[in-house]
């Protein structure tokens, strides 16, 4: 509220706490108690209403915190390499997709509370949504439609690249969560183009295939500009580059799981909310 507002709710509060206390100065002898109660409550209820609708400094408030049901684990810090095997990656991409689940109801309750500003604050809490959405969508083997791939390579490889999707996703709702507590705004942070699995990407290289909208440069990892060392997944020929794999959902591939675009996440939420609008087309490699 606006310092008017403030110094329009303090004349009823005055008269508020003023009638009590006019009440209980009158009141008779067997009267004090209830009297006194009268006053306590309705100085308690003034001061909270003033606390809860103006700006006014009525005592320390309370800061708005948050405790997840489990140990965090370091989101900046490198997964191992799964070898094309979807269950070595199944654990960790479940983990964090519970810990997103689990804190994406904070960044509902402070869409009205934190400083940001109104269109910041949406954006962010629409974030921290969707990520959660999709991360608990990607660690779940995708219903085909029709019967089951006869190939194994190429189920694994696809599983493969939903897994890695919910991880990354898992990474960017808490990070929206984060700035959403933090009240700043978010940060450019690209996972690694050869393999979004390493440290993040902060250095810009050369793409080693052509890509839609004709990148010039991918984020990667610092190993990955003196070596790269790509995601691998299965295929019916042996193992492939993720970026080079048709198993993989195109949506991630092409976007290197948001690689390709030096932005905070906000290309990998948007693809996930064409994914997940009514009527979008659908895809052999859908995600849920």
């Amino acid at each position: 509220m606006t310092r008017t507002g403030d110094v329009l709710c303090l004349p009823p509060a005055a008269g508020a706490i003023a009638s009590a206390a006019w009440y209980a100065a009158n009141a008779d002898t067997g009267q004090h108690y209830e009297a006194g109660l009268i006053l306590g409550i309705a100085a308690a209820l003034t001061v909270a209403l003033l606390r809860r609708f103006t700006t006014l400094p009525l005592g320390r408030r309370r800061p708005y915190t948050f405790a997840l049901p489990l140990p965090a684990p370091d989101w900046r810090a490198p997964l191992p390499d799964p070898r094309g095997d979807p269950e070595a990656l199944r654990g960790y991409a479940e983990e964090r997709a519970a810990l997103l689940s689990d804190a994406s109801a904070l960044g509902d309750s402070l869409r009205d509370t934190c400083s940001l500003t109104p269109p910041l604050r949406t954006e962010l809490t629409s974030f921290a949504t969707t990520a959660s959405i999709q991360a608990s969508n990607s660690v779940i083997l995708p219903a085909f439609e029709g019967p089951a791939s006869p190939d194994p390579a190429y189920d694994a490889a696809h599983a493969v690249g939903e897994l890695v999707a919910g991880i990354e996703f898992s990474r960017i709702g808490m990070r929206a969560i984060e700035a959403l507590v933090t009240e700043q705004p978010l940060r450019p942070d690209p996972p690694c183009y050869f393999n979004p699995l390493h440290a993040r990407g902060h250095a810009r290289v050369a793409p080693p295939v052509v890509l839609e909208g004709a990148a010039v440069e991918v984020a990667a990892c610092d190993a990955c500009t003196r070596e790269p060392a790509p995601l691998l997944v299965p295929s019916a020929a042996g193992p492939v580059p993720y970026y080079e794999s048709d198993a993989v959902d195109p949506r991630w591939r092409l976007l290197g799981y948001g690689a390709v675009v030096p932005d905070n996440g906000a290309t990998m939420i948007a693809t996930a909310h064409d994914g997940l609008r009514p009527g979008a087309k659908r895809q052999r490699t859908k995600v849920g």
